[in-house]
């Protein structure tokens, strides 16, 4: 089997990757990664051609491919990405896409971060490939990368695939090792038989991968492979995938009928808060979970701060949960099944082979270190500062009135604890109404709004406001979700409804710790340090499609607002607009290009060849390889045999002065191989310029387009060059 370098690999190399990515639309809901995946794919082939085309070293191919790849990529991921620091924004849209993987369950949603790893791997897929194939001359060792993504898919979903999802990754194999293997045309004979010669090898190619598929799939069933996805086992520590706790709150507070949760009763008889998880990250679109660091051990010394321990005994209804509700901070747990939690929110999380199932009517009891700080000790506290820095990243695209409201809002208070403090009157004042009947969504957009002007909603935007405002002070602050206390039942329990179903901040002050706030004026809160509730809890309409009536705003109160030349929804900066045919005309623009880069690359090539100052024997098989290409190129033979038989033999049909050219640059060409004193070569371009005339003179309209537009002679196997040439 012989290595066959042919322009074409890079395009076929291109095919079978984008081939090979298919089976990743068993993880993702949405397949447009497959569009997305065209475009550095589409570099590296179109890349791969042209120089191919021209015979640069292969090296310098690769190197090319490597900075178009590798700049289509970032130019795409910067347009996903949010932020002015291209690095830092890049990090967090990596670190986006990882957590939607790592607490995500297939099939995933579509998100920013998931199409900027997928072109990441597209990109390492189709480099590897050509570094293979074209660099180290290795392609059967592309079977590996091009079937990549068939394993992650196979290893990801629970569930076994079916077998033709192996297929377009075998079938991008076999393209490739058809495009570099093979042997060469004087081996092949003549064209007559050429055609049936390349036929053959694409039947047996189909023939050998339909074979190795029928074997695999008759040796799959008696493998000894045991149970698939064997680090799923109970028991196991280190990240598993979670779904969004976001979307199940919207659920409960929205559902028409309310239904219970759970019932619990403390060891003092008080109510109290059960939070199931907290959401550390707060991006433009929203509050978001971060990837844990799940562990079964030492739950007990992960929280140091201080507070009342606090014993809860809970009874579960049959309502599955991947989320433990208990208090914040537990200390041990009491519970049937296989329990795991994160170090960094203390969020307990089943990790057992049942996962959500293990919630459905289990009874558990749970420690916990609850803080009860005093309002003095809150307004005394300071910002704390040993925390993951996401905790006080602020999201960008808010507003300007925001920062200048906020700054209002805490003018007269001095430490991070009074700041705090005044953050959660000012949004528990008759300023704000609470109501359903409001955008579900934290996103810088909506949390814009709800400060500077509608100042109506539900707790996700009151929470995503006070932790906002807190982060603009320099406080961390993150967003918990779980359940209000409930109401008490004649035996002194209390039961837990999906209408208590509710997200409100916690911020982290020293020496208290996390310490959780209500800045939700429907509900209680710690009564230490949270002002009354005035305004009771909207209720979901009985009409799941009509959504609850909104309360009326109070007429502003004389706190703090908005200066007046704060908008009241964000403004774009008017250097950033971009019409809407400016995108049209772009892709047009591309296409184009695309359309008439074989032109371009056949005129660079002929210039190339014909350029001045090269040795006079180079040139003259420059110019001679290039005559041939022309005849490819309008539709004629070219004869084999040396120089001048074959310019006799391509003499015929030629205007007289296109033969004579062709004549005198094949003696030309003779002499420069074979005298001993060589042959002068000034004159080779403009006979190479007489037999393109000449050519063009004597084929149809239709050929003629086509040697320009499409020259095939790009696009066929060529024969090594002259060394030196």
């Amino acid at each position: 089997m012989r290595f066959s370098y042919h322009p074409l690999t890079s395009v076929v190399i291109a095919v079978a990757v984008w081939l090979g990515l298919l089976p990743l639309r068993t993880m993702l809901q949405d397949h447009t990664f497959l569009y997305e995946a065209i475009l550095p794919l589409g570099v590296s082939a179109v890349v791969g051609l042209a120089l191919a085309a021209l015979r640069s070293p292969r090296a310098l191919t690769l190197l090319a491919q490597f900075v178009g790849v590798a700049g289509v990529v970032a130019w795409r991921g910067l347009s996903l990405a949010e932020g002015p620091e291209p690095a830092a924004a890049l990090r967090d849209l990596t670190l986006a896409g990882t957590a939607a993987i790592r607490t995500g369950v297939p099939p995933l949603e579509p998100q920013p971060g998931l199409a900027w790893l997928i072109l990441l791997l597209t990109a390492t897929l189709v480099l590897v490939v050509e570094l293979l194939v074209n660099g180290l001359e290795q392609p059967a060792w592309a079977i590996a990368p091009l079937a990549l993504s068939f394993g992650i898919a196979a290893l990801v979903i629970r569930e076994d695939l079916p077998w033709p999802h192996v297929v377009p990754a075998l079938a991008g194999f076999l393209m490739v090792l058809a495009s570099v293997t093979g042997v060469h045309g004087d081996a092949v004979g003549r064209a007559s038989r050429a055609t049936a010669h390349h036929l053959s090898r694409m039947v047996a190619a189909a023939a050998i991968g339909a074979a190795a598929l029928g074997v695999s799939l008759a040796a799959a069933p008696l493998a000894p492979l045991g149970e698939k996805q064997p680090w799923a086992e109970a028991g196991n520590d280190g990240p598993i995938q979670l779904s969004d706790p976001t979307v199940r709150l919207e659920e409960d507070l929205r559902r028409p009928s309310d239904r219970p949760v759970l019932t619990y009763r403390t060891d003092d008889g008080e109510p109290i808060y059960l939070r199931t998880v907290a959401l550390p990250e707060l991006t433009t679109g929203g509050a978001r979970l971060l990837p844990m660091r799940l562990s079964r051990f030492g739950m007990e010394n992960a929280y140091s701060y201080p507070g009342d321990e606090v014993e809860v005994e809970v009874q579960m209804a049959e309502v599955p949960s991947e989320y433990l509700p208990v208090p914040f901070a537990v200390d041990s747990i009491d519970a049937a099944g296989n329990w795991s939690y994160d170090p960094d929110t203390m969020a307990v999380v089943a990790s057992g082979p049942e996962r959500s199932q293990q919630t459905v009517g289990l009874e558990y009891s749970v420690v916990s270190t609850v803080v009860n700080a005093s309002r003095d000790q809150i307004a005394a506290a300071e910002a704390g500062a040993d925390v993951d820095p996401t905790n006080t990243t602020i999201p960008n695209g808010l507003t300007p009135g925001v920062t200048e409201l906020t700054a209002q809002v805490v003018a007269s208070s001095t430490t991070a604890g009074e700041k705090a403090l005044a953050i959660q009157s000012w949004l528990r004042s008759d300023a704000f109404a609470y109501t359903l009947d409001a955008p579900s969504t934290t996103s810088t957009d909506a949390i814009s709004a709800f400060l500077t002007a509608d100042r109506a909603g539900y707790c996700i935007h009151f929470a995503a406001a006070m932790i906002t405002m807190a982060r603009i002070e320099g406080i961390p602050a993150r967003m918990a979700v779980g359940f209000t206390p409930g109401q008490q039942l004649e035996d002194g329990s209390y039961e837990v409804t999906s209408h208590d179903a509710h997200a409100w901040p916690e911020l982290f002050l020293e020496p208290l710790g996390w310490v959780p706030f209500e800045p939700t004026p429907a509900f209680e809160g710690p009564g230490d340090y949270t002002d009354p509730a005035d305004q009771a809890p909207a209720e979901p309409s009985p009409d799941p499609s009509a959504p609850a009536e909104p309360s009326e705003p109070a007429e502003p109160s004389p706190s703090p607002t908005a200066s007046p030349s704060a908008p009241a929804t964000p403004q774009s900066d008017p250097g950033s607009s971009v019409p809407g045919w400016v995108p049209a005309l772009l892709w047009t623009l591309g296409g184009l290009v695309l359309l008439g880069l074989p032109a371009l690359v056949r005129i660079g090539l002929r210039s190339w060849r014909l350029r001045g100052g090269q040795d006079p024997g180079a040139a003259a098989d420059a110019a001679w390889r290039e005559v041939e290409d022309l005849f490819v190129d309008h539709g004629r033979s070219w004869p084999h045999g040396s120089p001048v038989p074959a310019a006799e033999a391509a003499s015929d049909g030629l205007p007289a002065s296109a033969a004579s050219s062709l004549m005198s640059l094949a003696h030309t060409v003779e002499r420069s191989r074979f005298a001993r004193a060589g042959a002068p070569a000034d004159d080779v371009a403009s006979h190479v310029r007489a037999v393109r005339s000449g050519l063009a003179e004597t084929t149809d309209r239709w050929r003629q387009w086509r040697a320009v537009l499409v020259p095939p002679s790009l696009f066929r196997r060529r024969r090594p060059a002259r060394p030196g040439s």
